[in-house]
């Protein structure tokens, strides 16, 4: 076989319909993560995108949304501490983990009840490490 996975293009969660403006509130005014213009082609579904580094959240607007309390996703950032910092002086909850060895990370529930995590690496631990990731750091 020639194929190989180059990592996430996308996640989508959901939230609830007509919700436009909490869902901007969050990511976009919150989180400062730039809404993205979806293809004409796929205008007709009630969703918004937000570029989140080099991956995309798509956020569709669902009449039947139920908040994910397991299923998640997790955001790799730089500078958690700032993040942490800044949601709360923005009032938004979040509770810190201490269970994953070499990262600082922590959850929030404040996107409609669906777990959210946030999470920087301080000392990856060597079987958490991808093939592409130990090929970049060699080519470094």
């Amino acid at each position: 076989m020639s194929f190989s996975f180059a990592g996430l293009d996308h996640i989508q969660i959901t939230a609830p319909l007509n919700s436009e403006e909490e869902v901007r509130n969050f990511f976009a005014d919150l989180l400062l993560c730039k809404e993205i213009e979806k293809p004409s082609s796929l205008s007709h579904f009630d969703s918004l995108w937000f570029e989140m580094g080099r991956h995309i959240i798509h956020v569709g607007l669902d009449e039947n949304y139920f908040p994910e309390k397991r299923g998640h996703p997790a955001f790799e950032v730089n500078q958690i501490g700032d993040l942490m910092e800044h949601l709360e002086k923005n009032e938004v909850p979040f509770e810190e983990d201490y269970n994953l060895p070499g990262a600082r990370r922590f959850y929030t529930y404040a996107f409609f009840g669906h777990r959210m995590e946030f999470l920087e690496w301080e000392d990856k631990p060597e079987a958490m490490i991808t093939e592409l990731e130990r090929k970049e750091m060699e080519e470094k």
